[in-house]
């Protein structure tokens, strides 16, 4: 076949079961192109002691994906490629809303699922251009110089490649799993800086936490269980939580990555006979649904009063707050881009935030809107995003000291 042009409809090619050291091809192209502008191709190849090919071009220079969903695929074979380019200027593009899938099967010898032959030049290219999406287990190119390497794809559209080591652009964009996923045991993942991969929710990811690095980003609102064990420079991005007092941040403690979450909601409920109480998120609420709050950070700590100063929110800060409200308050904050979370308080000269249970031997609690001092022998429990104040406290402590706010 010279070219090979689709402009809708549905075309399945598969090559057959071959017994014997043979070729199997789904579609192969010589001397021209494939064009897929709309529709529906899959090409398979079938299982065979030779090469297996879902799609095969011979002296054929491109593949070009428009509004198509092309899937390739690669049978059992000594050599087993998805799709097989070889020509002086080899290349695959992707445009509109256009989607490739090209995956080897098992190879013996070799198993690629897009391979790049040039042995004229070192030109070749995969480039997905915006709104398009490219899965595929390997890309490689082979040179003029016979030597095989990982071809980085280049555009805007966003691609998964998740079968081999040494790519360093394995995720490209914002790519999201339409299918469940292993990544092979002999393969690492990248997900570069300013790339992010997404795992919906009714979605799989398989592997071991080792295999994939987040430099980028990983959204996980399916399922991944070696989460917590994740490396990288990047974020994990959870999905819908609720904090509560009985678990804390007990939960997310362990996570390595840096965590934001698309929703996070806490619930406080509120003192009947009191205005006063402490707060210490992990994230800063955009909304606050039950009653005015305003903030405070401890000013100035003396024997017999506590003076506190208004200040501003922030994640991990400990602070008083005062509201008229009655009953509970909900704090919350949603973003696509995912809430930044902390899993570890900050301190300042007075204060101790808590994101979890604690039980302090020293300094102050707040207790029906009076602050007492602990005492030896004080078993005072501080519930998670909460705080205390500092100190070591001595006989020249008030039994109840005051709560002074101090005026701009």
């Amino acid at each position: 076949m010279g070219s090979f042009t689709q402009q809708g409809g549905s075309v399945t090619a598969i090559g057959g079961n071959i017994n014997g050291n043979y070729t199997s091809t789904g579609l192969y192209v010589y001397g021209g192109t494939v064009t897929a502008q709309d529709g529906t191709l899959t090409a398979t190849g079938g299982d065979t002691s030779g090469s297996s090919y879902g799609i095969s071009m011979s002296s054929s220079s491109s593949v070009t994906v428009g509004s198509a969903t092309v899937t390739v695929t690669g049978g059992t074979g000594n050599y087993s490629y998805g799709l097989y380019i070889d020509s002086s200027s080899p290349s695959v593009t992707l445009s509109g809303s256009g989607s490739l899938t090209a995956r080897s099967g098992s190879g013996t010898d070799t198993a690629v699922g897009i391979y790049l032959v040039n042995i004229w030049s070192s030109t070749g290219s995969v480039t997905v251009g915006n709104g398009s999406t490219l899965l595929t287990n390997s890309v490689i190119f082979r040179d003029s110089s016979f030597n095989e390497n990982p071809l980085a794809p280049t555009g805007d559209g966003s691609w998964l490649i998740y079968g081999q080591s040494g790519q360093t652009s394995a995720v490209g964009g914002t790519y999201t799993l339409t299918d469940d996923l292993t990544i092979p045991s002999d393969a690492k993942v990248t997900i570069p800086e300013g790339s992010t991969l997404t795992i919906p929710e009714d979605k799989t990811l398989t592997a071991d936490a080792n295999q994939l690095v987040v430099n980028g980003e990983l959204v996980l609102e399916g399922t991944f269980d070696n989460a917590k064990e994740l490396e990288g420079s990047g974020n994990l991005v959870l999905g819908e939580i609720t904090l509560t007092d009985d678990e804390g941040m007990d939960e997310y403690k362990d996570y390595q990555l840096k965590l934001k979450s698309k929703k996070v909601t806490y619930v406080r409920a509120l003192s009947d006979n009191s205005q006063y109480g402490t707060i210490c998120l992990p994230f800063v609420p955009t909304s606050v649904a039950g009653g005015q709050v305003t903030y405070y950070q401890v000013l100035e700590l003396e024997s017999d009063v506590i003076t506190l100063v208004e200040t501003d929110f922030e994640a991990g800060k400990p602070l008083f707050y005062r509201t008229p409200g009655t009953g509970s308050i909900t704090f919350s904050a949603e973003s696509a881009a995912g809430v930044e979370l902390v899993t570890t308080p900050a301190t300042d000269n007075f204060m101790v935030g808590t994101m979890s249970e604690i039980i302090p031997t020293a300094g102050y609690f707040l207790k029906n809107g009076n602050i007492y001092p602990i005492t030896d022998g004080d078993k005072v429990k501080v519930k998670p995003f909460r705080a205390y104040v500092k100190g070591q406290n001595d006989a020249s402590q008030a039994s109840v000291m005051s709560v002074n706010v101090a005026r701009p």
